[in-house]
């Protein structure tokens, strides 16, 4: 506003008919501009949450990612000491099966003994058994013959007292 009223009049037809439409036409390119500049500030912001919100998604799948790793390594302690005990219980039953062929072997080979043992002692006794049924034969034979010689002895002992 001008209250000195130094500067000269305006003069109004002159100010619509040629300055308006350039001041409306500057004005619109501003409006777009801000327009514009308002559209890249609400991207910024909209960046700006964005990048809050990206930073909380990331502390958490950091925390989660934390989190699977010590339950992976939990995990995996667990199955390494599983597996020693599993190796260590593999081996006691290896010492055990081999202890057991051992002990097996030397049972069967003392029950060959044995049985070899066996064998021969029933064939001795077999043996024996076939000699003394021909000895009580030939002692059967003998007796009969001895007491057919006494018999004809006694008959002449007889003879002889009569």
């Amino acid at each position: 506003m001008n209250i000195s009223n130094d500067t000269p009049a305006l003069n109004y037809v002159e100010y619509f008919t040629k300055q308006l439409p350039v001041d409306l036409a500057t004005m619109a390119a501003l409006r777009d501009e801000l327009a514009i500049r308002q559209g890249a500030l609400s991207a910024a912001q909209d960046a700006v949450a964005d990048r809050a919100k990206a930073a909380a998604e990331l502390a958490t799948a950091k925390t989660q990612a934390a989190e699977m790793v010590a339950a992976a390594k939990d995990k995996n302690d667990k199955a390494k000491v599983k597996t020693d005990e599993l190796a260590a219980r593999e081996t006691e039953l290896a010492d055990q099966v081999k202890a057991f062929e051992t002990s097996s072997a030397e049972r069967d080979t003392a029950l060959t003994i044995r049985e070899n043992t066996f064998n021969t002692r029933e064939r001795r006794q077999s043996e024996n058994q076939t000699r003394l049924d021909v000895l009580e034969a030939k002692l059967a034979e003998d007796q009969a013959s001895l007491d057919a010689r006494v018999k004809d002895f006694q008959a002449k002992v007889a003879a002889l007292k009569a």
